[in-house]
This record gives structure tokens, sequence and C-alpha cells, in this order.
């Protein structure tokens, strides 16, 4: 069975030509970077070349979370030549993205802020948007997840190598018994 969510945390997504939308509500954790890694890497996929995450809901993210939002940044850029776009950024948001270097890989915008380009899209308060189900996957496709975030904050910026160096060892140790756990035969 899976951990009850806050109630408030989840991911409102939509795609409108060549853009995709995501609202984040309460946090940027671990929970739904999953769901939004999938939504991403599939809109990515599909020829969007510019993906949106408003912030104005958002009160904090975790370091996996703004991994994976490294990771997308990465493969739009190189698959699509496309940008994320922050928008509606509070000074904590921001601050957060400056600690790690993302400022410097998405491009942001203080609340008030927003392009015009998006900001229809965004006043519609949601009603086109559509709700990302979380789905937890195992503890070994976590922590690959989880890996695969911080070894992106670590390209972003070699500053985050020393920040995260045993969230890293920890993970790739995690994995490794996971594995193991899985090659043993089962107890009869």
């Amino acid at each position: 069975m899976s951990e009850p969510e806050k109630a408030g945390e989840q991911l409102s997504v939509a795609v409108h030509e060549q853009v995709a939308y995501v609202r984040l509500n309460d946090r940027g954790s671990f929970k739904i970077s999953k769901p939004l890694k999938q939504f991403g890497v599939s809109a990515i996929d599909h020829g969007v070349n510019k993906i949106v995450v408003d912030m104005e809901q958002c009160v904090g993210m975790d370091s996996t979370f703004m991994g994976v939002l490294a990771g997308l940044a990465f493969r739009l850029k190189k698959q699509n030549e496309g940008h994320i776009y922050m928008v509606n950024l509070t000074s904590r948001t921001r601050g957060l993205l400056a600690t790690l270097g993302l400022d410097q890989l998405v491009k942001t915008f203080m609340q008030g802020a927003t392009p015009t380009e998006f900001a229809g899209m965004l006043q519609n308060d949601g009603r086109q948007m559509d709700v990302l189900k979380h789905e937890s996957g195992s503890r070994r496709e976590t922590a690959e997840m989880m890996l695969e975030a911080h070894e992106n904050l670590v390209e972003v910026s070699n500053e985050n190598l020393p920040r995260f160096r045993d969230v890293l060892t920890f993970l790739r140790e995690d994995i490794a018994n996971a594995n193991d756990a899985e090659a043993e035969p089962p107890a009869v």
C-alpha cells in the first residue's frame, strides 16, 4: 500500500501547442518527482519545446525534485532546443534554485512577471489542466530516480558534489542492496 500523500502536494498538467504546463501545489518533493519526470519526458518526446512550471502555490522544493527539473532541462535543450520556464517564483523558491545553480539552467520569473505568451493558459485557474496521479514505485525505482536527480544536480554545478556526495554514496549502496536482494532465490 502506498504512503498517504499530503492532500495539497500535487501536479496539474496540460499541453497546449508546443508548450507543456505544470502547476505545482504545496511542495515539490521526491513524492511527485516520478510523475513530473514521466510527464516531462513524454511531452519532450512529443515535440514540446517549452515547459512552464507555475510555482505560485509552491512553498518549497527538495533536491530530488530540483534534480528531476535539471534532467528535464538537459533533455529539453538537447532534444528540442527548448527551455524550462519557472514562473511565479517567490524569493524563497528562487533562492532554492540559486543555491543549487538551477537558476543558470532554467529561465526564472518572479511573481507578477510571467511572460505574456504563457499568462493566458496559467490564468485559467487550472480548468484545462489534469491532476497527475501519484504512484509510488518500488524502493529500488525510487532510489534510482533519486540517484539520477542528484547526479543531474552535480552536472549543473560541481559545487553540488560535496553537498550530495554522501547522498550519492547511500543511494548507490541502496540500489546495489536492492539488486542483491532481487537476485537471491526466494526463501522456502
